[in-house]
């Protein structure tokens, strides 16, 4: 049976049929008609082949082999069941056939291929990961069609509980049907038991200082039990009550008083005896009290933030002081306060997941942020390169304004031993070339006591970087030979500042305290950065190499960690960003913070710093150099104060009269606006993703321009999105997303009507505490027979893994594309048409298949000679063909005209019978029609060559001469010659008639 993927272009046929015998009609074909019917064949079938390629032509073959996927459902409903379906699986590839072939998907949230289609499978157990919180069994069996091959009987096996809780599986068992493609299902095994759990918890959004307010939760339990339920108020409990539960659903309230101002998480969770999920047992919500404004300011130090810190207190601002520690490593831990300070503190303190966080509370929330200078600070704390740089409106970058003292750093980098997807003792190393300038000098080591990397100027870092990258780091045995290298490596440079820093786990122990010794007598320093150390001992060996190189020693257990150390360590080396020269600040732009001063007092230094090209600069240094940059960051605010604030280069700045309400107006500055006008915000869980619902204040102006309601989204994962939502009813405005994610979803709304009204904007959040997973259980065996029903399938046996390989499976076809071998016959046919159309005669070919077929026949009829008759019959059959031939060489033998030689003619003689002429012995031309005048008439011209006609005149007569004549009557000597003419005209007029009649039956 034929196919094609793209029938329509065999309508083609139909014109280019018409239009290639409109052609062939109109040439002008001076050949034979047989000859003229192979060129129409021939072109035909040429374009038949070419469309029928076009078109896709396959020859569909039946099959009889199948292909089982199983589609195993492994999220986090069916953990309790995953040895189950593995030990189903296992036992079901057992009765496969040896054509069949198996593959294996693992499916939660997301599908994944465990196993691919092939006929060996070796599986165990699932080693796939997908998302187990939420569970798409559309996915899975849409993967699992995706990677089904074609060529065979296909079957899907879903061992499943049932519990979606994505998208509708359904309509995909009905596309697999429609597909060929049969859907059995497995049901799991019950596993249920009494449970209790919190299904919902709300609070109001939006409350005032001392409010009393309640807090709803809806409970279930299975069976009617005691309970205990706690409720948290963010990280601390405030209340436990003991409860009674009925079976069933049930709502109950709490009364409490609304806590300080800020944005809080309340949170309850539920202790029962008979709970068989534990996952189920929370509920959270979030509370905004509206108030004066909090700021936490954070220390680098203990007290280094203590001006700031009693500046704002004079102002009465509600401030928080912590250290770097203390700051919450989730976003809506950071949401109670308006504004963070950071007074000194190095990046390595704050760690990258806390950066993370401050840049989505900057950017997102639109909340604020203030970063005071130091000696921990910006590009001597390591902000190159972090999340808190991109937050900042200037950049690590050293200006290029003076000449500043050269670096020579030789980095001895030993393989860490860590398992991690990137070499991160590499990634460390280009992070401080990175930081470098052309000025200065890097050299690298690997371990081997030379420099793998070349002492040089760091020039060209792209080059420097891919050497890195082809470096092999080793775990020596000392480091002296690398340490006295780089010394000898160090002493041949012009450099100010010479430097070491030595990456290792400490595991090589030897006599470190001469060569280190040495090397700081030398003005060399050396610092060791410490990871992966497996005792003590290794920890104290870094330890002693740092102190006897008057160097810092640094632990990273993290070792995503050292490229931010290093930075550090690299630029405390220098020392090149701090600027300790003594100057007036110059005012560059008006600007809120500058409300109310008439003039500043003097500054003895600042971190150097480069201002961004959004940034806004207030006040810069005697080099140009930032010392207050602002700018809008995202949704909030970011000032950059690059002198200090604990009086080490502000100690005019610290007793300034207006100094308590210079850091007010820099903090204030950075602070959200306030929802003056207060939109009432709500955000609930649905089954199918968050709801916001938006009521507008009594009195907002909608007129004119449609007013626009829009979500800023920020996800557990710091993932953001964005929303419109749409008018529902007079002054609400609703809108939905998904909730994908397990935590706390942040929500800021911005409300936005006509030019004469303001903008609006307020924050909450909404909490998911747990997957939707946990809140059902058992098996939804009704379902799974619909799901089934709809695939054309049916529920199998969970005790019984025979029936996994159905034998009442649609029958399928293999097909085997021609599309190549009907372009193979196109090139073989055009030549074959162009040979017919540029040949006088095809006669070749019917005598060519004559002699074929002869000499097939003749082979077929010859057997080896056995016996005497046998040899007597072959020889008479050789004879009489041998007399067959020369009598069809004598029919077609064309009649020699005469020669245009004159030769003297012989009377004839009365009763004498004139001799024949004699024959030329060269083979006879093809015979023709000649004209009699043409044969009566001496040629002057000849077709044969005067060598040929020469020897044909000397051979002799070979032919017998024909029987004699009866005498001619006798005549006069001088006309003979007439009648002897007559007499050749005649014969060869008769011979020439006969010759042309055989030709016009050979043609027809």
């Amino acid at each position: 049976m034929l196919t094609f993927e793209q029938p329509l272009l065999l309508l083609l046929f139909l014109p280019i049929g018409i239009l290639v015998y409109l052609t062939w009609r109109r040439m002008s074909m001076p050949y034979a008609a047989l000859q003229r019917r192979c060129i129409l064949a021939c072109r035909l079938l040429l374009f038949a082949c070419i469309i029928l390629a076009l078109a896709g032509t396959a020859l569909a073959l039946p099959v009889s082999h199948q292909t089982t996927i199983f589609v195993g459902d492994i999220s986090a409903s069916t953990s309790s069941q995953r040895s189950f379906i593995e030990q189903w699986i296992n036992g079901a590839i057992k009765h496969k056939q040896t054509d069949d072939r198996v593959g294996i998907v693992a499916v939660g949230r997301n599908a994944l291929v465990e196993q691919s289609v092939q006929t060996q499978v070796n599986f165990s157990q699932f080693e796939s990961t997908p998302d187990t919180n939420y569970t798409d069994l559309a996915a899975g069996l849409r993967l699992a069609a995706a990677i089904m091959p074609s060529d065979t009987q296909r079957h899907i096996v879903l061992l499943s509980d049932g519990q979606q809780n994505m998208e509708d599986a359904l309509q995909e068992a009905q596309l697999l049907q429609q597909q060929g493609i049969r859907l059995d299902i497995v049901p799991l095994p019950e596993t249920t038991g009494a449970d209790a759990r919190i299904d919902n918890f709300t609070a109001p959004t939006n409350l005032h200082t001392n409010e009393r307010f309640q807090l709803h939760a809806r409970v279930y339990s299975s069976v009617a039990q005691k309970a205990t339920i706690n409720i948290y108020m963010d990280q601390s409990i405030i209340t436990q009550q003991s409860v009674s539960l009925a079976a069933g659903e049930q709502d109950l309230s709490f009364t409490m008083l609304s806590p300080s101002v800020g944005f809080h998480t309340f949170r309850a969770t539920l202790s029962a005896p008979q709970d068989a999920i534990a996952q189920n047992d929370e509920g959270a919500a979030f509370v905004n009290v509206q108030g004066p404004p909090r700021v936490l300011v954070v220390e680098g130090q203990p007290g280094s933030g203590r001006n700031i810190v009693a500046a704002l207190k004079a102002t009465h601002i509600d401030i928080s002081v912590g250290a770097p520690g203390d700051i919450p490593s989730t976003l809506d831990g950071l949401v109670p306060y308006s504004s963070i300070v950071l007074a000194d503190v190095p990046a390595i303190e704050l760690g990258n997941t806390r950066m993370q966080v401050i840049q989505s509370f900057v950017r997102d929330l639109g909340h604020g942020l203030v970063v005071s200078g130091g000696q921990n600070s910006y590009g001597v704390g390591g902000y190159t390169g972090t999340p808190l740089e991109q937050a900042l409106p200037v950049s690590m970058e050293i200006p290029q304004h003076k000449e500043t003292p050269t670096i020579a750093v030789v980095l001895i980098v030993e393989s860490l031993e860590a398992q991690t997807q990137i070499n991160i003792s590499k990634e460390a190393a280009k992070e401080v070339v990175g930081l470098l300038t052309p000025r200065d000098q890097v050299g690298i080591s690997a371990g081997y006591g030379a420099l793998s990397i070349k002492m040089q100027n760091v020039t060209n870092k792209q080059n420097i970087d891919n050497q890195i990258d082809n470096m092999n780091p080793v775990d020596p045995a000392s480091y002296n030979p690398d340490l006295a290298n780089a010394e000898q490596e160090l002493l041949h440079t012009n450099a100010k500042i010479k430097h070491i820093i030595l990456l290792g786990d400490g595991d090589a122990y030897d006599n470190y305290a001469p060569t280190v010794n040495r090397i700081a007598n030398e003005n060399i320093t050396v610092s060791a950065v410490e990871t992966n150390a497996l005792s003590p001992q290794d920890i104290a060996t870094m330890q002693n190499i740092a102190q006897w190189g008057k160097g810092r020693f640094y632990q990273a257990n993290n070792p995503a960690d050292i490229p931010q150390i290093l930075l550090k360590e690299a630029q405390q080396a220098a020392k090149r960003s701090l600027i300790n020269e003594t100057f007036t600040p110059a005012v560059v732009s008006n600007h809120p913070i500058l409300t109310g001063f008439t003039g500043l007092p003097q500054l003895n230094g600042y971190v150097a710093t480069t201002p961004k090209p959004a940034a806004q600069m207030v006040l810069v240094s005697h080099l140009d150099d930032p010392i207050l940059a602002t700018w809008q960051y995202g949704l909030g605010r970011s000032a950059a104060w690059t002198s200090d604030a604990l009086g080490l280069w502000t100690k005019h700045w610290i007793s300034w009269n207006d100094a308590a309400r210079w850091w007010a107006n820099v903090v204030t500055w950075t602070l959200p606006s306030q929802n003056q006008g207060g939109l009432d915000v709500n955000g609930s869980v649905t089954n199918r993703g968050g709801q916001i619902t938006v009521d507008l204040p009594p009195g907002t102006s909608t007129t004119g321009k449609q007013p626009q309601v829009q979500a800023h989204i920020v996800s557990p994962d710091l993932s953001q999105q964005n929303i419109t939502l749409q008018p529902t009813a007079p002054d609400r405005w609703e809108g939905s997303f998904p909730t994908e994610q397990v935590g706390a979803y942040l929500l800021q709304i911005t409300y936005k009507g006509d030019k004469n009204s303001s903008q609006l904007s307020a924050t909450t959040g909404l909490v998911i505490p747990y997957s939707p997973e946990f809140h059902t259980q058992g098996t939804d065996t009704n379902y799974l027979k619909l799901l089934a029903q709809s695939g054309g399938g049916s529920l199998l046996n969970p005790s019984n893994t025979t029936d996994a390989f159905s034998e009442s499976l649609k029958p399928a076809q293999a097909s085997i594309s021609l599309a190549f071998w009907l372009l193979i016959l196109a090139a073989l046919l055009l030549p074959l048409d162009i040979a017919l159309r540029r040949l006088s005669s095809v006669e070749f070919l019917r005598t060519g298949y004559q002699r074929l077929s002869q000499l097939f026949q003749r082979r077929a009829k010859d057997t080896p000679i056995a016996s005497t008759s046998t040899a007597s019959s072959s020889l008479s059959h050789v004879l009489q063909r041998r007399e067959q031939i020369k009598h069809q060489a004598n029919d077609t033998q064309e009649i020699i005209t005469p020669t245009i030689e004159s030769r003297p003619v012989t009377p004839v003689q009365p009763g004498v019978t004139p001799a024949t002429p004699p024959k030329p012995a060269t083979s006879s031309p093809p015979t023709r029609s000649v004209p009699l005048q043409h044969i009566t008439k001496p040629r002057t011209t000849s077709n044969q060559p005067p060598t040929a006609k020469k020897r044909s005149a000397e051979v002799p007569q070979t032919t017998p001469a024909k029987p004699a004549k009866k005498p001619a009557e006798t005549r006069p000597a001088a006309s003979a010659p007439n009648t002897r003419e007559e007499v050749s005209v005649g014969n060869t007029t008769s011979k020439l008639v006969e010759a042309k009649r055989k030709r016009k039956e050979q043609n027809r």
